[in-house]
C-alpha cells in the first residue's frame, strides 16, 4: 500500500469537512501542515475553517503563513483582510488589502513586461525573416 501524497491527504481533509466532520479534517489538516509546512494549501483551508470556528487567532496565524508562503499571490491577502476585519483587526484587515493591491500591481506590471519582451522577440524575428529578403531584392 503506497503512501498518500500530500494532496491526497488534502482531499482527504476537504472530503472530512464536507461530509460534516470539521473537528478531524481540521486534525488532519494539522498534521499535514506540520509534515509538509510550505504546502500553502492546507494553511489556507485552516484559516478558513477556524475562522468558521471563531478562533480567529489560529486563523489569522494561518493565513498569514499563506501570504508568507506566497507573497506574489493577491488573493492570499485578500483572504487575510477579510479575516482580519470578521476578527475585528481593521488595521491589519487594510494593511493586507494594500498588500493585495500591490501583489496584483506587481503581477500585471511582470506580465505587461513579459508581453513586451514577446513582442520585441516577435519584431526581432520578423526583422531577421525579412533580412534575406532584402538582401535577395537588392541583388
Amino acid at each position: 500500500m503506497s503512501v498518500p501524497s500530500k494532496e491526497e491527504r488534502y482531499d482527504e481533509a476537504i472530503s472530512l469537512k464536507e461530509g460534516g466532520d470539521l473537528t478531524q479534517a481540521i486534525q488532519k489538516l494539522e498534521t499535514l501542515c506540520e509534515d509538509f509546512p510550505e504546502y500553502a494549501l492546507p494553511h489556507a483551508a485552516l484559516s478558513m475553517f477556524y475562522c468558521k470556528e471563531g478562533d480567529f487567532e489560529k486563523s489569522l496565524n494561518h493565513a498569514a503563513k499563506v501570504c508568507q508562503l506566497e507573497p506574489e499571490d493577491p488573493f492570499s491577502f485578500t483572504a487575510m483582510s477579510i479575516l482580519a476585519r470578521k476578527s475585528g483587526d481593521k488595521t491589519a484587515a487594510e494593511e493586507a488589502l494594500s498588500q493585495a493591491q500591490a501583489a496584483q500591481l506587481n503581477y500585471y506590471r511582470a506580465l505587461m513586461e513579459k508581453r513586451q519582451a514577446q513582442t520585441q522577440s516577435e519584431m526581432e524575428s520578423a526583422s531577421e525573416e525579412k533580412k534575406p529578403e532584402q538582401e535577395e531584392n537588392e541583388k
